[in-house]
């Protein structure tokens, strides 16, 4: 009778061992759908917020920069702003790859419409080499960014 004992034991403890390590499992997923669907509304969010800025000053996203001197000022920020928001994204798309089909488009069409001014000597170095090096690779000066967005 013992040694049937020990037997149930033995399942019972192996059945633990799986569950716990089905739970794991399951505890990352949910973690990372958890990271993931954060990331995705934080992006999304301020992505909103700046189009909604251009919106409310429209020579903030025409196809060429203002020439007015205090126009001009507000679109050297704006861009940062944007140029800012896109290294926040191709960051965030490094860690969550499925943000990929969402964003990269959203950095192809800001890209081709802010190129010049990230362009300037003055405004690269204030961002990260590995960056900038991702922006040269992908959408390279004189090429149309909105051509050369392909999904992962």
């Amino acid at each position: 009778m013992s040694d049937m004992w020990t037997r149930a034991g033995v399942v019972a403890t192996a059945f633990g061992s799986l569950a716990i390590v089905l739970t794991l499992f399951y505890s990352a997923y949910s973690f990372s759908t958890t990271l993931r669907e954060g990331y995705y509304a934080e992006l999304d969010r301020i992505y909103f917020e700046l189009l909604k800025i251009g919106l409310e000053r429209t020579y903030l996203r025409a196809p060429t920069p203002p020439t007015d001197p205090s126009r001009a000022s507000e679109y050297d920020a704006y861009a940062f702003m944007v140029w800012n928001f896109l290294e926040t994204v191709v960051d965030r798309c490094d860690r969550v790859s499925i943000l990929r089909e969402t964003w990269y488009p959203v950095v192809a069409t800001e890209c081709a419409l802010h190129r010049a001014w990230f362009d300037a000597p003055e405004n690269r170095l204030k961002f990260k080499d590995r960056f900038c090096r991702f922006i040269d690779t992908r959408y390279p000066k004189g090429g149309s960014a909105l051509r050369s967005y392909s999904p992962p």
